[in-house]
């Protein structure tokens, strides 16, 4: 039996990481029968997978984002991609979001502080998640929904885009959610992109793209950041004593445990990686949370540390298909995570660090992130 073919779903969603250094080590590109999928794991390899849509293209056969979503950015390629990409770029560039990000994002931050239970909160419901989807909605002036039910809807999208195993009552919830958040997106956000001249299916679609990323990445980014700080003390006083690595906290999460896991692509004829041919018309994962734990890149990479002088990361992904919604995302977690240790410098886990249960492959995140907020 390969590697490949002993690697379940089930162990991916609880802990992906030593599966996915057991495949770079001894099996960098593998078929994994449970997911139905070729997996890449290494950086090198990820990286060419996204530089060369002549040889791995996102316009797959079945698409399952495209299945899931409706025809989108994320599963076209070439000139039908930049068409959709370039319309909506304009509403997430730091012209559109720079002044949001500097003084409205601060003042929600506050707010939602200003809330918190003295005796202890969940910091995914009464921080993360409100605030990312907050800076999705005023990105698109989706003012038609409370956050709690694009928070909800979020997550029936993604559960949709990670049902692997096509689970028929996953599939069920992401039907719901995608019927429910259409009809909010139509009403709403779709005359407010009325001049991007894209049609209005096309607005839906991409609209719910940015959640399953756009909402689903800083939200988890928060969370994951905030729990790695307060599990490593020095790099936590290190931020104290230099504001400047506030940014590199960030990213270096970003890296460490990547909220968003692959990218899905199809090759376009038979293709040799790493010493493996892959066959024609078969979909690839090009693995973005193992290429940022590849050990021929990074030292020490399963090591959370804001002393990194390595190179960028691929969390936001590469090439034509990288995250029009980066900046937008790594200014919301960064701002978010510094004003929150600013406000409460005495904030800490409600227990240990590894009572605090992160879970998934595709998106990965803490289940919940209980802390009090006076220590």
């Amino acid at each position: 039996m390969t590697i490949g073919e002993s690697i379940t779903l089930a162990e991916l969603e609880l802990d992906p990481y030593p599966a996915l250094a057991r495949l770079r080590a001894d099996e960098p590109v593998a078929h994994v029968p449970d997911l139905d999928l070729w997996l890449v794991t290494r950086w090198d390899d990820v990286v060419l997978v996204h530089d060369r849509p002549d040889l791995f293209t996102s316009a797959t056969e079945p698409s399952w984002l495209n299945t899931v979503l409706g025809t989108n950015m994320l599963g076209s390629d070439g000139a039908e991609h930049r068409r959709l990409k370039d319309a909506l770029q304009p509403s997430f560039t730091p012209t559109a979001t720079g002044r949001w990000v500097a003084e409205r994002l601060p003042v929600i931050c506050d707010e939602l502080i200003d809330a918190f239970d003295p005796a202890g909160v969940d910091l995914m419901t009464a921080y993360a998640e409100p605030i990312a989807v907050r800076a999705l909605q005023d990105a698109l002036g989706w003012d038609n929904a409370s956050w709690q039910e694009i928070g909800e809807w979020t997550r029936g999208v993604c559960t949709g885009l990670a049902n692997f195993a096509n689970d028929p009552e996953l599939a069920t919830i992401a039907a719901a959610a995608n019927e429910q958040s259409g009809a909010s997106i139509r009403e709403r956000v779709v005359p407010n992109l009325a001049h991007t001249g894209l049609s209005p299916d096309e607005i839906v679609n991409n609209v719910r793209l940015c959640m399953s990323g756009g909402i689903n990445e800083p939200r988890d980014g928060i969370a994951l950041t905030v729990w790695a700080l307060l599990s490593h003390p020095e790099a936590m006083a290190a931020c104290r004593a230099d504001e400047s690595l506030w940014r590199n906290a960030c990213e270096e999460l970003f890296r460490w445990i990547s909220p968003v896991a692959t990218s899905t692509r199809q090759t376009t004829t038979e293709v040799e990686v790493a010493g493996t041919t892959i066959p024609a018309g078969a979909l690839v994962a090009a693995v973005i949370s193992s290429a940022n734990r590849d050990e021929r890149r990074w030292t020490d990479p399963d090591r959370y540390d804001l002393q990194r002088r390595e190179g960028t990361h691929l969390a936001f992904s590469a090439g034509a298909h990288v995250c029009l919604g980066a900046w937008l995302g790594r200014s919301t977690v960064r701002v978010a995570v510094q004003r929150l240790f600013d406000r409460l410098p005495d904030l800490d886990l409600a227990g240990s660090p590894d009572d605090v249960e992160i879970r998934g492959f595709e998106f990965r995140g803490p289940v919940r992130l209980d802390v009090h907020p006076a220590g």
